[in-house]
């Protein structure tokens, strides 16, 4: 009979790679290096309580789907079919990205054909291009948060939607002094870096 951590470990195991990780992209995703996703599923490790039920989460299972030996790998394939890779939600994020900014690009030509803008040509790029990049940032954002707990990548994303956001509103005001909205990003920063740390 196995002991608990080979059935743990065997577990673990099937599911990354029933699900098409390697171990280095796990452990990214749950801030922890291949070496130590490797231990846990040779058995001579075990994840702590609270890692355990991350992972479980993440696969859609129960930790007691993690702890009891399965006979069969039937009992495993109904629920990682319905988990999609990483390369595949990565694939996804980067459509929607590609949709933003393609959103941008007909409205920079559907003003440039009626010549309703009142900036030059190039500022008018620069602004569309711009005001792309907040709702790329908290597509990204949302996404890290799911994809990779524990990372500081949520933190670069919220940092990058907040910086953007301004450069976008000042870029569409370049003509006033509007340059103290920046100043606005400052506490912004600060709070998020802040949550991060609480959080962590």
């Amino acid at each position: 009979m196995k002991n608990l951590n080979e059935i743990i470990g065997e577990n673990l195991t099937f599911l990354r790679k029933k699900a098409g990780f390697t171990q280095l992209e796990l452990g990214e995703k749950f801030n922890y290096s291949d070496k130590t996703v490797s231990k846990w599923e040779q058995g001579s490790v075990l994840p702590s309580v609270d890692v355990l039920k991350e992972i479980a989460d993440f696969y859609g299972v129960s930790v007691d789907y993690i702890l009891s030996e399965h006979n069969s790998e039937k009992d495993f394939k109904s629920i990682v079919k319905q988990t999609p890779n990483f390369r595949q939600k990565a694939i996804l994020i980067g459509l929607i990205i590609a949709f933003i900014f393609a959103i941008g690009f007909v409205v920079w030509g559907a003003q440039f054909w009626t010549k309703t803008y009142k900036v030059p040509i190039w500022m008018l790029a620069i602004q569309c291009a711009l005001w792309c990049v907040p709702p790329s940032a908290a597509v990204l954002f949302f996404s890290s948060r799911r994809m990779l707990r524990k990372s500081v990548w949520p933190v670069i994303f919220a940092s990058l939607f907040i910086w953007s956001t301004l450069a976008a509103a000042y870029a569409t005001w370049y003509t006033g002094n509007y340059w103290f909205l920046f100043f606005v990003g400052v506490p912004l920063q600060i709070a998020v870096i802040l949550i991060y740390n609480l959080r962590k």
